[in-house]
């Protein structure tokens, strides 16, 4: 995660490629949070239901 991303640029990462992989790490978390939301808010439909 974005703590390997600080460690790379520690060890010579350019800083273009540390914003493109923060970048990229920040869009996962994003898509999985949504994955994860969308999951919460099915099961929660499910339960009021029974």
């Amino acid at each position: 995660g974005m703590d390997q991303v600080k460690k790379a640029k520690a060890d010579g990462l350019g800083e273009d490629d540390q914003k493109f992989w923060e970048s990229a790490v920040q869009e996962a978390t994003d898509n999985a949070i949504k994955k994860v939301d969308a999951a919460l808010e099915s099961k929660q439909d499910e339960i009021m239901q029974v």
